[in-house]
């Protein structure tokens, strides 16, 4: 497989550094949470399978609705990366091909004393897929998600960060 598509996209936390903990965010996110977080979510759920984590992301992106069963490549309170061998993308809704996708996400400082919330995912299609995903302009739809599925995710982050001081101690 080759890499089609490979986009990055960071935006503010309002949380300092020492706060932020993707590992437990990632591997807690609720199906309500992740689907709040973009308009083009469907569907999530945090899976275990041979003492490896992982996620299921159900998610329709510029007419191609995608189906991720992701690993656990690496993780830790500053970020993770995930990997789906085995995406299923269905084209219109319809023709199925299969794709690989890796997800990452890392907080990283901010010089104003806040964090940065960096989210990157590449897309890897074999070739005769890689020519069809050009002909319906998936590098753009992709880049336009991550955009905002990023600013999404960073205000669930916060979300859960203010509940967590408000909460009495």
């Amino acid at each position: 497989m080759e890499v089609v598509v490979k986009t990055s996209h960071a935006t503010e936390l309002q949380i300092p550094m020492a706060e932020v903990d993707l590992e437990e965010w990632i591997f807690s996110l609720s199906d309500e949470d992740y689907q709040a977080a973009s308009p083009q979510h469907r569907a999530a759920g945090v899976t275990r399978s041979n003492g490896a984590r992982g996620t299921i992301n159900v998610e329709s992106i510029g007419g191609t609705l995608i189906v991720q069963h992701y690993r656990e490549i690496a993780a830790d309170a500053r970020g993770f990366e995930l990997l789906s061998e085995r995406s299923r993308a269905y084209l219109f809704h319809l023709i199925p091909a299969r794709a690989e996708v890796r997800w990452m996400m890392a907080a990283e400082p901010d010089p104003n004393g806040a964090s940065l919330l960096r989210c990157t995912v590449e897309l890897n299609l074999s070739p005769l897929l890689k020519v069809l995903s050009a002909t319906i302009a998936t590098p753009f739809f992709i880049r336009r998600h991550v955009r905002g599925e990023t600013l999404g995710f960073a205000r669930d982050i916060e979300r859960k960060y203010a509940s967590r001081q408000a909460a009495p101690h």
